[in-house]
C-alpha cells in the first residue's frame, strides 16, 4: 500500500507539473492570431485478458494524450486589406522552406513582388500558385469564397483546405502545423467563408485559464506536500532499523 502511494503520489505530481507546462504555453499564445489551445487528456487503459485483484478490480494502466481543441475563435475587424480570418473549420496553405505547412493566422501582409505572404515571408498558397497581385492595379479586394479580385478582374482564389483528422496534424510552431500521413488528404471545406480585414483570435478563455492556473497550482503542491509525508516516513522507518539495541 505504502508502494502504491508513492507511486500514486509520484504520478500525479508529475501529471500536475505537464498540465502547468501546457497551460503556460497556452497563456503565452493568448494573444497570437488563429491560435488553437492544447489538451492534455487521461486515458485509462485495460486489457482484457488481464488478472483482477482481491477486491475484483482489474489493473489498468494510465496514458497521458495531448490533442488541440480546434473549435473557431472569435474574429475582429482590423481594416487590414491583407488580413483575412477563416469563418468556419480549414486552414490557409502557405508554402514555407520546409515545405507545405497550414495555418489559420491570416495576418498577411504584400511583399516587394506583390505577392501575398505571411508575416515570416512564407507564401500564401492560391489555386494556381502564390497569390500574387499586378503591381498596376490600384484596388484588390478578396471575397468570401477566396477569390482575389483586383480592380475589376478576378484573379486566383486563396486556397483553404482541411483535414479528415486534423489532430493528427503535426504542430511546426508559430501556429503554423504539416499534413502527415494520419491526418489524411487535403480536402474543401464547406460552408467556410473568408473574411477580409478581420483576423481570427485565438480560442483561449485566459479567465477560465488563469482559474486552471490556480488550480494545477494548488495540485502540485498538495501532491508535493504528500510525497514529502511519505519521505519523512520512509526515513523514520530506516532510522528505527538501523538503532542497535
Amino acid at each position: 500500500m505504502l508502494q502504491l502511494g508513492w507511486n500514486m503520489a509520484t504520478y500525479m505530481g508529475i501529471r500536475a507539473s505537464k498540465e502547468l507546462e501546457l497551460l503556460s504555453h497556452n497563456m503565452a499564445n493568448a494573444n497570437t492570431p488563429g491560435f488553437k489551445q492544447e489538451l492534455l487528456h487521461l486515458w485509462r487503459l485495460e486489457a482484457p485478458g488481464d488478472p483482477v485483484d482481491e477486491q475484483g478490480q482489474q489493473q489498468a494502466y494510465f496514458l497521458n494524450v495531448r490533442s488541440r481543441d480546434y473549435s473557431q475563435g472569435s474574429l475582429h475587424a482590423t481594416g487590414n486589406d491583407t488580413d483575412f480570418g477563416l469563418d468556419g473549420p480549414g486552414f490557409f496553405k502557405v508554402q514555407t522552406p520546409q515545405g507545405v505547412q497550414y495555418t489559420r493566422n491570416g495576418a498577411f501582409r504584400l511583399n516587394q513582388e506583390w505577392q501575398l505572404v505571411t508575416k515570416e515571408g512564407y507564401l500564401v498558397m492560391g489555386k494556381n500558385g502564390p497569390i500574387t497581385l499586378n503591381a498596376n492595379d490600384q484596388n484588390f479586394y478578396m471575397d468570401q469564397e477566396g477569390g482575389v479580385h483586383m480592380d475589376k478582374s478576378l484573379g486566383d482564389q486563396i486556397t483553404v483546405v482541411d483535414f479528415p483528422n486534423p489532430q493528427a496534424l503535426r504542430q511546426q510552431g508559430h501556429c503554423f502545423y504539416a499534413a502527415t500521413p494520419a491526418s489524411g488528404q487535403e480536402t474543401e471545406p464547406t460552408n467556410t467563408k473568408i473574411r477580409e480585414g478581420e483576423i481570427e483570435e485565438s480560442n483561449l478563455d485566459p479567465t477560465a485559464e488563469m482559474v486552471q492556473l490556480i488550480d494545477i497550482q494548488r495540485t502540485f503542491e498538495a501532491y508535493l506536500k504528500v510525497i514529502d509525508t511519505f519521505a519523512a516516513k520512509d526515513r523514520k522507518v530506516i532510522e528505527e532499523v538501523g538503532t542497535t539495541a
